[in-house]
């Protein structure tokens, strides 16, 4: 039985297809018989269906495909009996077809009276035609199957190139995205260069470190680059273009100015071993915040001593520890002299404005005195080093960054875009350079400030 395939809808709307065959395949495979555009028709499967015809009897069988086959609008489950006139759809808003089946032309036999009788043949002579047809249909059935793969090479070898081009049009995209970004960027960095020379420096060293990379990966992809060397530069690419963006979301001369004073730089001299790190005031009478290993030795003893250079400063101030975390690596300290002390303009209670993505800031020490700064050795004028990120990752106990830190960075303060403190730096991962940074979240300070008496700058 033939049956006649009209479409109705989608991209070969107007189009018929008649088949005289028992098994029709329906998809946007290159070798289905009834096939739909690739990239047109995308509410059709790969492979979405098959009609079948036994006994006369045609019957639609759904493929497991993705958006369903349906028949006069009913979904099918897995298999239904076509009628002439029934409208078959390949996806819920897919393209449709309606179905007419004929009665097959079929071959008429002569009667008996009239047919004359073949001539009887020997057996040697009917073996070598049997033997020519068999031979005849073997080549017939090797040329097809050497066209079919011939056509799949080539259908492959389009829908390759087709991939390779839209990569490298969509890589191209984003480096024009990338360099879009350089304006705003360029404000932020004549901004802050009065406020932190370091912060500008760096921001721009690294600018332009990008620019260079971006005008080298536009003559890689003229050359026709592997799929490697592009997937390196557009993670490269993508990266560097979302911290960009996320500088130009944050106005880092404010955050800057808001919290700037209230971060200091502490000495511990833990049995004979000093270590540099930072600490930021939570409160006007001289209550610092810092890391917890920054003030405790391998065996919990406390420091011999501590002493606080708050920034813009010279004059070293003894401290005092008074509180450590069990649990997260956070402790308090207690400035012995000279309040009233600057504060951070507040500390997030929950860290609502740091989701994946969001812009921050780090205002801290890397690398202590070893960083450009006013005087020698210990006898300096304090000078922070602001460093923007943005969050990469946020669990239950650690705030990843994708920023800067180094050894001096350690209780730096993690400010969100109103200025907030959202998190606490304490360490990162030793094989990233310095690149991926980890704070304890805001809520886990929150919670330790609340259980320390210290929740009045809680916001």
């Amino acid at each position: 039985m033939t049956i006649e395939l009209r479409i109705l809808s989608g991209s070969r709307a107007g189009q018929r297809e008649r088949f005289d065959k028992s098994l029709v395949t329906v998809g946007r495979h290159p070798l289905s018989d009834l096939r739909f555009d690739p990239d047109a028709d995308l509410d059709v499967s790969t492979r979405h269906a098959e009609l079948r015809e036994a006994d006369g009897a045609w019957t639609v069988f759904d493929q497991q495909s993705t958006n369903g086959t349906f028949v006069n609008g009913e979904r099918v489950a897995t298999h239904r009996r076509l009628l002439s006139g029934d409208t078959l759809g390949f996806g819920e808003n897919g393209p449709t077809v309606e179905v007419h089946l004929a009665d097959a032309p079929r071959a008429t036999v002569a009667s008996g009276a009239a047919a004359a009788a073949p001539p009887r043949r020997d057996t040697n002579q009917r073996i070598a035609e049997a033997v020519q047809l068999e031979t005849a249909s073997l080549k017939r059935m090797f040329a097809l199957a050497l066209g079919a793969l011939i056509v799949i090479a080539a259908v492959a070898g389009g829908l390759w190139q087709r991939r390779a081009s839209s990569r490298e049009a969509e890589l191209l995209a984003l480096i024009a995205r990338s360099e879009s970004a350089s304006v705003p960027l360029a404000r932020t960095v004549a901004a802050m260069q009065a406020r932190d020379s370091q912060f500008s420096r760096l921001l721009a060293e690294r600018d332009s470190s990008l620019q260079r990379e971006m005008q080298a990966g536009r003559t890689m992809i003229a050359g026709r680059p592997s799929s490697a060397s592009m997937a390196r530069l557009s993670e490269r690419v993508t990266q560097e273009t979302r911290l960009r963006q996320a500088i130009t979301l944050m106005d880092f001369p404010r955050v800057h100015d808001l919290n700037d004073p209230a971060v200091a730089m502490i000495v511990s001299d833990l049995d004979g071993t000093f270590v540099a790190a930072t600490a930021f005031s939570v409160s006007s009478a001289g209550l610092l915040v810092t890391n917890r290993h920054i003030v405790r030795t391998p065996s919990g003893q406390a420091p011999r001593r501590i002493r606080v250079l708050f920034a813009n400063t010279t004059e070293w101030r003894p401290a005092r520890l008074v509180r450590v975390s069990d649990d997260d690596d956070l402790a308090l300290l207690q400035m012995e002299e000279g309040a009233p002390f600057p504060v951070v303009a507040g500390v997030s209670r929950a860290g609502r404005d740091t989701r994946v993505g969001s812009p921050v800031a780090t205002i801290g020490y890397p690398h202590a005195v070893d960083t450009p700064m006013e005087g020698a050795g210990l006898d300096v004028r304090a000078r922070t080093t602001t460093t923007a990120g943005t969050v990469s990752k946020r669990l239950t106990d650690v705030l990843q960054i994708d920023s800067y830190a180094g050894k001096g960075s350690s209780g730096s303060p993690v400010f969100d875009v109103r200025g907030h403190v959202v998190g606490v730096v304490y360490g990162g991962e030793a094989a990233s350079g310095g690149r991926i940074v980890y704070a304890v979240p805001a809520e886990r300070l929150a919670s330790f400030l609340t259980s320390a008496g210290a929740g009045s700058v809680l916001r």
